[in-house]
């Protein structure tokens, strides 16, 4: 039986685009586009009705989707169409489009509350996003 590995490799040096140089082994910086409420264990809270974050990495100019977890199940992006960009799940999506994340959120009709780890990339640089949404009273 022949067994063959393909490997990728990503490089986190430092690239200049239009003067600007993109990382260099930095903590990636993300700045919510409009005002968040985070709470102070930083988690992003979601209403119960869902909705919209959008977030722009401010030191990285092509950062892709990693994974994301919620509970015990883990969300991958559809790698076999190569898109590290986009993760679509029954009650959520989350896609970057250059530098700008954006992640919605579906109405929670359950009466749980839901968790949501977003992990995100730039070579060996990671970022984790944590959101949580409230159930129906």
């Amino acid at each position: 039986m022949m067994i063959a590995a393909i490997f990728s490799l990503v490089s986190c040096s430092r690239v200049e685009k239009d003067g600007e140089k993109d990382g260099d082994w930095d903590s990636m910086v993300w700045k919510a586009e409009v005002p968040v409420v985070i709470t102070t264990d930083g988690i992003y809270d979601v209403s119960v009705d869902g909705g919209k974050f959008t977030f722009v990495c401010q030191n990285y100019s092509s950062p892709w989707i990693e994974c994301a977890t919620s509970g015990e199940s883990r969300y991958y992006p559809p790698r076999e169409t190569n898109d590290y960009h986009t993760i679509t799940a029954d009650w959520f999506k989350a896609e970057i489009v250059g530098n700008k994340l954006s992640v919605t959120f579906d109405s929670n009709k359950d009466y749980n509350v839901r968790s949501l780890e977003l992990s995100v990339t730039a070579g060996d640089i990671f970022y984790t996003f944590k959101f949580k949404q409230f159930g129906r009273n």
